[in-house]
């Protein structure tokens, strides 16, 4: 069995050379043929002498995708990919030391299925926030938290038990067919998400199988400058925009104020009070609740505002 093993970075070398230590320190499976690929997206920072410090501890290649965006790099992995299957992680986490055995243990007990995914616990850079620790089961998608519990089980959209992007795999036959929307995926002046998301759920839907393994486990690793309220509404101001984006075609019949969905004004208004009310006389999970809501809105009035601009 050959397998890959791919990271996509952008001007995260301190970070990346931390995922490298801890693929470095892994238990790789006897009989098993494996590369790592480091696609660098055009980054300006060392990511390169980071990635040639790994040259003698890891069976790895570089390739480059000068054209930013998750998705691009995604694709660019996927074209140079030799492995029969894909495993995809990021360049913020540290694997478990048993992360690929149960993969490769995964594909030969259940070679009929094409998606797996695993485990996603949060390492926060110490001390923690204290509202962070109370709100984390409200904010746990803007830190990629991921657990569907402790026993092996098919993968499901309609019970939203699927994997996140920083520790989950295809295979590589079927990843080649659905490949990433260029138009999803963090990209320079522009935040969506979801890319891998809806390359999972189209999988899934198509009527290909899927395993969630509990023991395919990854730490996603929260520094401080995450821990913070403009990173949690940038986050969801971000999901507010894909989600515009993505439902614009059904979205266009609504009605419009200036150029915006009517329905968007008033949660706009109504978010924006609760939260800066609560903020100051309520617990952290509840002030935190109404900032993911309002920044939701705001991104999706961001992309309606940009979309009417670019039209005038």
């Amino acid at each position: 069995m050959s397998v890959t093993v791919a990271i996509c970075t952008f001007n995260r070398a301190e970070s990346l050379r931390r995922t490298l230590n801890s693929l470095a320190g892994m238990r790789v499976p006897s009989g098993l043929t494996w590369e790592l690929i480091i696609v660098n997206n055009n980054s300006t920072d060392h990511t390169d002498d980071v990635i040639e410090e790994y040259r003698d501890r890891l069976p790895l290649r570089r390739e480059f995708e000068p054209r930013q965006g998750h998705s691009n790099a995604r694709n660019r992995a996927i074209d140079s990919a030799r492995g029969e299957y894909i495993l995809w992680t990021d360049d913020d986490v540290v694997v478990d030391a048993g992360w690929l055995t149960a993969y490769v243990e995964a594909f030969r007990r259940w070679p009929d299925a094409v998606v797996y995914g695993g485990q996603i616990k949060p390492r926060y850079e110490p001390p923690v926030v204290r509202w962070i620790a109370e709100s984390e089961s409200v904010v746990d998608s803007a830190f990629a938290i991921r657990d569907c519990g402790n026993e092996v089980q098919p993968l499901s959209v309609a019970e939203n038990r699927v994997p996140y992007g920083a520790n989950f795999a295809i295979r590589a036959a079927e990843q080649r067919a659905f490949r990433y929307d260029p138009d999803l995926g963090l990209a320079p002046n522009r935040r969506r998400y979801g890319d891998e998301l809806e390359v999972i759920t189209r999988l899934l839907m198509s009527g290909a199988k899927g395993c969630w393994l509990p023991q395919a486990k990854v730490e996603h690793c929260i520094g401080r400058e995450r821990q913070t309220v403009d990173y949690i509404a940038a986050y969801y101001e971000g999901w507010g925009e894909t989600c515009a984006f993505r439902d614009a075609a059904v979205t266009a019949a609504a009605p419009f104020w200036f150029g915006i969905p009517r329905r968007i004004w008033p949660r706009l208004v109504v978010w924006w009070v609760l939260y800066r009310f609560c903020r100051f006389v309520s617990p952290a999970p509840v002030w935190v609740h109404y900032l993911k809501a309002y920044s939701y809105n705001k991104g999706a009035f961001r992309y309606w505002l940009q979309r009417k601009n670019a039209k005038s």
